[in-house]
């Protein structure tokens, strides 16, 4: 169990509606640099489940703690933690990137990427929806666990992308995504944040 107690908390208009706006801007700009990921996550799926599968999607990083400033683009999004209640008393982010993906052929609704986190280490995850689509993100009941894996996954909450919205949730928590089905493009920041 990690020492955040499986926390979850969806905000809705995460950032005042001028900053929201400029992200979007930003992000969807034709010349923003993304680069493309033949696999949106890593590993393999835990179990054979005809739910969850492997899709390519594009990435930026814009910061990572080992690496520090990886963009030009770090100082747009480097206040988002400013935003993020006091309550989790977060100290600064392991990681800071936007993923971007499309339509992928022979999804439907429910399909999603295999569950996954982000780090295997206690950590809080904001995940920040930069446009209006589909592609829900799957979070499920299931806790990262070094000395097992879960021989099943079962659904926790299921959010759909919403512009302005952030959810702030236990980084240990399995997770996964939907590529968006009827939109043409699905854009999120992603921070794994230091506790």
């Amino acid at each position: 169990m990690s020492i955040i107690n499986c926390m979850f908390e969806v905000i809705e208009n995460f950032l005042p509606q001028s900053y929201q706006d400029e992200l979007e801007s930003v992000l969807t700009r034709y010349d923003f640099p993304w680069y493309y990921q033949p696999n949106i996550t890593t590993g393999k799926p835990k179990i054979n489940d005809e739910r969850f599968k492997y899709s390519h999607g594009f990435t930026h990083q814009f910061y990572h703690q080992e690496h520090g400033v990886q963009s030009s683009f770090y100082g747009l999004v480097q206040t988002l933690l400013h935003f993020v209640p006091e309550k989790y008393n977060v100290q600064g982010y392991y990681r800071l990137k936007a993923n971007l993906t499309v339509p992928v052929e022979g999804w439907n609704k429910d399909t999603v990427q295999e569950p996954h986190v982000d780090m295997p280490i206690p950590h809080l995850v904001c995940l920040y929806y930069v446009n209006d689509s589909d592609g829900d993100t799957f979070f499920f009941d299931q806790m990262f666990d070094e000395r097992a894996e879960p021989n099943d996954f079962t659904v926790y909450k299921r959010i759909a992308p919403k512009k302005g919205t952030a959810v702030i949730f236990d980084g240990l928590r399995y997770h996964g995504s939907n590529c968006p089905i009827k939109s043409q493009s699905r854009f999120i920041i992603n921070a794994g944040l230091i506790i």
